[in-house]
């Protein structure tokens, strides 16, 4: 029995007799015999690189072979021409550029391609070998998750495991539909740029650099794709490359993320959220650190709640979800340098060499780290006098985002504080009242 089907000018009604015909119709469970009934949909899988990936099958127009494609100069790099198909003009994407994956498709050979049809669009797909049809039940099919890698699991609609064969499902109406630009604002009026090479940048940088554009943070993109714009004298559709994205990411991210925060960033945290912990908080104060990363975000927050609110126990909950960074904020290690000059060394470290040091371990002692999914929030069975979540819009989808903050506010006592991100904006946090910062997004429980 052959996995593969030769792709040869034909209908998905043909690719689907061809494969009833040799045997190689797939269904979950090997219950090929059952009646089609029996299941909810049928997906065309293909491989990319040495990964298997599907469409839904109503979305397929027909497959073809096909090598000489008419070039398009500017086009960007996933653009391998246009193709005449009984006289209509079709573009051609490399399926597996456009998503950065590893792929064995060369330019001069001849190209296995689902034609897909989405409105009154019809596109190309050229995929690296076209597998078989399989049909599906809706229970078969799992959510994606962010641990897969690869493919920005928005553009997922779900996997499924068959016959040990793990097939990613790709939500293809999403990637090629105009459904993503409304999420996407209007850019000022007083620029000539074109709001669709906007949505393609926050496109790119999402892939690029793994992270999330949306209601929460694309008012600031919106500025930093604006200053690109102009900084690279943008004429035509962006091409951005892993480093660019990384770049732009940087201009988002709070400040002295990575590092021990520093002044004046520590006496805006002091004046304005210490000043109203204060009012309530005197033997002990409850602190929810989520995306704490390697600790720096952690001991920092320690070292001030402590320096400032005087006998008060800091007791402090760091989450991350990279494993790795948890298990180093626990041996967290740095150089003289890195320590700013407000943090008492001798308080807060234990010096190992000439100018080495590692955090003590009284202090290791009053923070818990641990592996947690900032989604999960709602989970913790107790409340906190302060949560600091900087910059989680980055990681999470705007639903995602909208219920952690939900969770977060049956988490905080009333009068506790939120910090979020320094780029972040949330329009209405019901229960919450804005406390007015230039430098901080901090809200105040009702």
């Amino acid at each position: 029995m052959s996995d593969s089907i030769a792709a040869a000018n034909l209908n998905y009604k043909d690719l689907m007799q061809r494969q009833h015909a040799n045997g190689s119709f797939v269904s979950v469970g090997n219950q090929a015999n059952k009646k089609s009934h029996e299941y909810d949909f049928k997906i065309v899988s293909f491989m990319l690189g040495q990964q298997y990936y599907a469409i839904d099958i109503m979305a397929v127009k027909e497959i073809i072979n096909a090598s000489r494609f008419t070039r398009i100069p500017n086009a960007l790099d996933f653009v391998m021409g246009v193709l005449n198909i009984r006289g209509e003009i079709i573009p051609i994407i490399n399926l597996a550029k456009m998503f950065h994956l590893n792929s064995e498709i060369t330019a001069a050979a001849e190209q296995q391609i689902i034609v897909i049809k989405i409105d009154t669009l019809s596109i190309g797909l050229v995929v690296d070998k076209i597998s078989q049809v399989i049909s599906l039940r809706k229970s078969d099919i799992q959510p994606p998750s962010p641990l897969l890698g690869g493919i920005n699991e928005r553009y997922i609609a779900g996997v499924a495991e068959i016959s040990s064969r793990l097939y990613v499902i790709l939500d293809i109406e999403y990637i090629f539909s105009d459904k993503e630009k409304p999420k996407m604002s209007t850019l000022p009026q007083d620029t000539d740029l074109n709001e669709e090479f906007f949505t393609f940048f926050c496109n790119q940088t999402e892939e690029l650099a793994g992270v999330h554009i949306n209601d929460y943070n694309k008012a600031a993109f919106t500025k930093i794709y604006i200053d690109y714009a102009k900084e690279t004298n943008l004429t035509q559709m962006p091409k951005l490359d892993g480093a660019t994205a990384q770049n732009m990411i940087s201009r988002f991210v709070s400040q002295y993320t990575g590092e021990l925060w520093d002044k004046p960033y520590t006496d805006y945290f002091t004046d304005t959220v210490i000043r109203h912990l204060t009012t309530f908080c005197s033997d002990e104060i409850r602190v929810l650190n989520v995306g704490c990363g390697n600790g720096y975000e952690a001991y920092t927050l320690y070292a001030l709640l402590c320096d400032q609110i005087h006998g008060a126990s800091v007791r402090m909950l760091a989450a991350d979800s990279n494993l790795s960074a948890v298990s180093a904020a626990t041996n967290f290690e740095l150089s003289g340098r890195q320590i700013p000059s407000w943090v008492n060394k001798e308080k807060y470290f234990v010096r190992l060499g000439e100018n080495s040091y590692k955090i003590k371990r009284e202090v290791t002692d009053q923070i818990y780290f641990e592996f947690h999914n900032a989604a999960n929030i709602a989970s913790y069975n107790r409340e906190f006098d302060l949560v600091v979540a900087r910059d989680l819009s980055l990681s999470m989808s705007a639903d995602d985002y909208k219920a952690f903050l939900e969770g977060v506010s049956s988490k905080i006592v009333s009068g506790g504080v939120l910090l979020l991100g320094d780029n972040e904006h949330v329009a209405e946090l019901k229960g919450f009242d804005k406390i007015e910062n230039n430098h901080m997004v901090i809200y105040k429980k009702k």
